[in-house]
């Protein structure tokens, strides 16, 4: 929408404000004169802005619920109601403004992921080098790279090697070494030293202008919002202009339409989903999650598959340290040191995490000196006079023979996926560091979060190599893992699952921008990521909190619902206005009032989205809180990682040793691990507890406490009086196990915990979170009250947005009634005698069926190459109507009888193959009883059949699988032609060449024998309880006032003998049609004159003189009827003698 548009809007809720407010003043200083051109003056330039609004949408092919406002408006002026059209018009201009509001959005540019792209490459002529443009890189032009920069084209390695961080491009976490010849991608990064490069592309063909161009198609492609209200627009319109045509036709008076096209407005379809989709946008805001307008919202809320990205969505991103394996009787924390303090030299990725690690372990780190680096291997230096060597094996080691703990750690590297760092300390191997991506903390939760918000279907797609990938497919129970797919390929996986259903991705690289754009929503996660996922994304998560994807989904349905909940109240109450409008009770102010205090209500209602929770709920948890729980564990995590290296270290050490890890391992537990748990069970527990709806899960957890403390017990015994002298093996074994045990027993202990604080904090609508500052440790008593403070600092407002809400409707309907008056429709009221109801002449609406109608449905889906029938045709039971393009389907007939032909051949060949096999087996059956051949080669013989036999097996299975395949193509091939079921006339067609059809549509509705008709009527209660199954009726439409159409009574909805029920009732009168001058579909304004009843003697010998006047009405219009038409009916019915001998009766 352009800027202009919405300034005209904004300027006309003043206008109308303002001539609402002058005309209020006006009236009550006695100027009605004023009041009323005060009144118009508001309405007039809302009239005609939204009259052009509405003729340009016409001519692009829309129609919404705009066009009740503007006649409710129009009607107004021109009947001299000014204050209704003025109300009218404030409530239209303030409902344009705040969905100009909801859905208006910030144009969507690629101008962050343009300005990351390289615009220079550093170009070597001989031995000068020059800065150019990349546009004028030319094919095998050599490029140099500096360290850190972005590759700026497609090449290969010229020089020695090259570290690549390709993470952004194909998702693989570790830097990849690219060796001599071997092909960089640009876009990627140079985290190794210098390297030349020639260029195999030009800047137009390389990889990062691939991309850009995949997400500009991507985003071009995707359809334009359409506003929620839009969708009912072609049913309320119709039926609210039928109501007050009715109400005119009925009552003859024009104020009291006018009444019920005020009270119709639809104001609460306008100003409902906007306001609500505000809110959900405001609420996800508050939880970090930008939402870029109310059309992805809407569209999340409808999301039935996930898709992730791995690196940096479901796992940390990048290398990580994740265990140090030593030699004997080197501490883990000694060896990182010396490794840290060396790489403080080097420039490789691995390096820094690896002084980071160090740094944050608070380890103190010695500058290298004689530093000497081989690039891709590792570098080697002294450190306090020590030679300290840390990269490759190769590097650090040589061919040498390694120690068997350094093999263990080898293998273990490689089932875990991990990338194995050497640390050797004058020339012998004192360490291995594991690097690896691991999954965040939230994973596993932000999975089993998605599928209580009811995603059906969770994928991973990533660049990433097939091993790890599935490995973290089995740990979350995905659905399908898809691996080693490059950028094109993540959108044709994307497109295909949206194809199915409507799919959201989840991602945060440049590789990733693509398939974001593609899917029906991207959700980027724009902490970390890259600029460009985050502007192809229609959704940024902007902290790094992998389970703000649940929220986002649970936000947007509850949104949602609460949209149609206030949109189906707004139109229901509206209803009711219409319905009292219609009978009089309300004139067009009250309904305008009416309208406007319902929409009020609606309105509050639909701002239920901007609170976290109902008004009733209890608060949830601070996730300040939380953070200060969360940060106790990961305290506690050192420990453990302490506990594991014991452990191991128990393999392989003497007594003393070992008695010393024990009781080392007993110290920590006992002032650590005792001690956080037993003040979890006194003092956390109690408190978490308020804030969940079920306390299982606690109780659970408390028995996880008992039996981390019965181990720690078990330790304890064991460690007393423990001596070297006294260890036995089995007693170092036997604690083993039990610190293996608790070390196992508190890591998922922890995990759990976690999940539970985070479902008592995480509830929609929570405050940002604390920053997490340090906090003394649990075990000291001192944590507890850190997290006492963060929940008493936390703000418990609680809204009462539904309670207003409900006051606020109430409020409307008793408004409501008490403008209740009048005597409109009172001739029509249950208890009014029917003799004053004029029975001679019944007027009411009518709709016209056939006597025997059916619909001509396609049976395959396609596109419609051919109609051949058309209204008024005369078909035949099995008629060609349309035709469906056959050429899809035939082309499957055709491929499934190649594939036959090919199965039948390889049926053939696996039964010559067995025939084959079985001589060769009864061959080597008759030398082995003759002792001529070895038992060995019966055997193989054997097998050879048997699997020769499987062959046969699994190839008629084949046969018998594409022969079905091809029977279903062939069917689905002859119902390409869409035939009649019945003989009979065309009365309806919905279907035009190259329409796309889908099965089970209805193109066409064929009735048996027009000349025969069925009129389906509403009429009262009184009016019903009247007549009789059998009764003849004269009849007349409003189309041919003039002709008589003659009919029977053959189906009433109640019992005839009913005397006080209410309501309307259908009564169904078959009639004659001969000159097929009532088309079936056809709904028209009837007056229908009942002349005979098939009613009881007793009633016909007490006839009121009202019934007298219409039998006698009803005898002499039957002498204008027709003939030909009283056969017809007569045929029909099977009673013509008996209709005229009642009639005479």
């Amino acid at each position: 929408m352009k800027v202009n548009d919405r300034t005209i809007r904004r300027a006309l809720i003043v206008v109308a404000l303002g001539g609402l407010a002058v005309g209020l003043v006006a009236t009550l200083a006695a100027r009605s004169e004023i009041a009323h051109w005060a009144w118009i003056t508001g309405t007039a330039p809302v009239i005609t802005v939204l009259l052009f609004a509405i003729v340009r949408d016409l001519r692009a092919g829309r129609m919404g619920v705009d066009l009740l406002a503007l006649l409710s408006m129009a009607a107004a002026l021109a009947l001299g109601e000014t204050l209704a059209g003025v109300i009218v018009a404030v409530m239209y201009a303030s409902g344009q403004a705040l969905e100009d509001y909801a859905v208006g959005r910030a144009e969507r540019d690629l101008k962050a992921l343009i300005d990351r792209a390289p615009r220079v490459a550093h170009r070597k002529r001989g031995d000068a080098l020059e800065d150019v443009p990349i546009d004028q890189v030319a094919v095998w032009d050599t490029i140099l790279v500096s360290a850190g920069e972005v590759v700026p084209i497609d090449g290969q390695v010229a020089s020695s090697s090259a570290l690549i961080d390709e993470s952004m491009l194909t998702g693989e976490p570790l830097p990849v070494m690219r060796q001599v010849g071997e092909a960089v991608s640009s876009g990627t990064i140079n985290v190794g030293e210098t390297f030349e490069m020639r260029a195999s592309a030009t800047a137009g063909d390389s990889a990062y202008a691939g991309i850009v161009r995949m997400v500009t198609a991507a985003q071009t492609a995707k359809a334009p919002f359409i506003r929620m209200a839009d969708r009912y627009a072609l049913l309320l319109v119709p039926v609210t202009l039928c109501i007050t045509g009715v109400t005119w036709w009925l009552s003859g008076d024009p104020i009291r339409a006018l009444a019920v096209l005020v009270a119709a407005t639809p104001c609460p379809l306008i100003l409902a989903a906007p306001a609500a989709f505000i809110g959900g946008t405001a609420q996800a805001a508050r939880r970090g999650i930008l939402v870029k307008g109310g059309g992805p919202l809407e569209t999340l809320a409808r999301i039935h598959t996930v898709m992730f990205d791995k690196t940096g969505t479901l796992t940390v991103g990048g290398a990580r340290l994740v265990a140090v394996e030593t030699a004997p009787g080197v501490a883990p924390d000694e060896a990182l040191r010396l490794a840290a303090s060396l790489e403080q030299a080097s420039h490789h990725v691995l390096a820094a995490t690896i002084v980071s690690t160090a740094q944050s372990k608070g380890l103190s780190l010695h500058a290298p000196d004689n530093v000497r680096e081989a690039l891709g291997s590792g570098l080697e230096g002294v450190i306090e006079g020590r030679k300290v060597s840390v990269g490759s094996l190769q590097f650090v080691h040589g061919e040498g023979r390694l120690e068997e703990w350094a093999r263990r750690a080898a293998r273990r590297a490689s089932w875990r996926s991990a990338l194995t760092v050497f640390v050797a300390v004058d020339g012998r191997v004192i360490a291995v560091l594991l690097f690896g991506d691991e999954l965040r903390r939230e994973t596993p939760r932000a999975i089993q979060a998605l599928r209580r918000a009811g995603v059906a279907r969770i994928v991973m797609v990533t660049g990433d190599r097939a091993e790890p990938a599935e490995t973290i497919g089995a740990a979350l129970d995905l659905e399908t893992v898809l691996a080693e797919r490059v950028p094109s390929d993540k959108v044709d996986a994307v497109v295909m699952e949206r194809r199915l259903a409507p799919t959201l991705m989840v991602g945060d690289g440049i590789n990733d921008a693509p398939a974001l754009a593609a899917a029906n929503v991207g959700l980027a996660m724009g902490a970390r990521g890259a600029s460009a996922s985050s502007e192809a994304a229609d959704a940024v998560i902007l902290v790094d909190r992998l389970d703000r994807v649940a929220e986002a989904v649970a936000i947007a349905r509850r949104t949602r619902a609460i949209a149609m909940q206030s949109m189906i109240a707004g139109m229901g109450l509206s209803g009711i206005t219409m319905i009292a409008a219609a009978f009089g009770y309300v004139t067009p102010v009250a309904g305008a009032l009416i309208q406007e205090a319902i929409d009020v209500s609606v309105i509050l209602n639909a701002l239920r989205a901007l609170a976290p929770r109902g008004a009733f709920d209890q608060p949830p948890m601070s996730e300040a809180a939380a953070t200060v729980l969360r940060e106790d564990h990961e305290r506690i995590e050192i420990s453990l990682e302490r506990l594991r290296q014991i452990a191991d270290a128990l393999d392989g050490a003497e007594a003393a040793e070992a008695v010393e890890h024990v009781l080392e391992a007993n110290r920590i537990v006992e002032t650590v691990i005792v001690g956080h748990e037993r003040e979890d069970e006194e003092t956390i527990y109690p408190r978490v507890s308020k804030y969940l709806n079920d306390s299982h899960g606690l109780s659970a957890m408390s028995r996880a406490h008992r039996e981390i403390l019965h181990q720690a017990r078990l330790l304890g015994r064991l460690s007393d009086g423990l001596r070297p002298n006294e260890a036995e093996p089995y007693l170092i074994r036997d604690a083993q196990r039990i610190i293996e045990s608790i070390e196992s027993l508190v890591h998922i202990h922890n995990a759990q915990e976690e999940d539970i604080y985070e479902h008592a904090a995480a509830r929609l609508g929570l405050e940002a979170s604390a920053p997490r500052d340090g906090t003394p440790r649990m075990h000291s008593g001192r944590g507890s009250a850190a997290f006492e403070h963060a929940l008493e600092s936390a703000s418990e407002g609680r809204g009462r947005w539904p309670m207003l809400a409900g006051a606020l409707i109430l409020l409307a309907l008793v408004a409501g009634g008490a403008y209740w008056g009048g005597d409109f429709f009172a001739r029509f009221r249950p208890g009014v005698p029917l003799a004053e109801r004029k029975l001679s002449e019944i007027k009411t609406v009518g709709v016209v069926s056939g006597e025997t109608e059916m619909p001509i449905t396609a049976s395959v889906s396609g596109v419609i190459a051919a109609v051949s029938c058309d209204i008024g045709s005369i078909v035949k039971a099995g008629q060609v109507c349309a035709e469906i393009d056959s050429r899809p389907y035939r082309l499957i007939v055709e491929r499934s009888n190649a594939d036959l032909t090919l199965a039948n051949g390889r049926l053939t060949k696996a039964k010559a193959q067995f025939a084959r096999a079985q001589a060769t087996y009864e061959r080597a059956q008759n030398l082995s009883n003759r002792k001529a051949i070895a038992s060995s080669a019966l055997t193989a013989s054997q097998k050879l059949l048997e699997q020769r036999q499987a062959d046969v097996v699994r190839a008629e299975a084949s046969v018998a699988l594409i022969e079905a395949a091809l029977s279903s193509a062939r069917g689905d091939l002859e119902r390409t032609s869409i035939l009649s079921p019945i003989e009979g006339t065309v009365v309806a067609r919905d279907v035009r060449t190259g329409q796309t059809v889908v099965a089970g549509h209805p193109l066409f509705r064929v009735v048996a024998d027009p000349r025969i008709v069925k009129i389906r009527v509403s009429v009262d209660v009184r009016v019903a309880t009247a007549l009789r199954v059998g009764d003849a009726v004269s009849f007349s439409v409003e189309r041919e006032p003039d002709y008589r159409f003659e009919g029977q009574v053959t189906q009433i909805s109640i019992d005839p003998r009913a005397t006080e029920p209410s309501g309307k009732y259908d009564v169904v009168v078959t009639a004659a049609n001969p000159d097929l001058r009532l088309a079936p579909g056809m709904s028209t304004t009837i007056r229908m004159t009942p002349r005979s009843q098939a009613a009881p003697a007793a009633r016909r010998r007490h006839k009121s003189p009202s019934q007298s006047a219409d039998d006698a009405v009803s005898q002499k219009r039957r002498q204008h009827t027709r003939s030909l038409g009283r056969s017809v009916l007569a045929r029909h019915l099977g009673g013509g003698d008996n209709q005229t001998g009642a009639t005479a009766g």
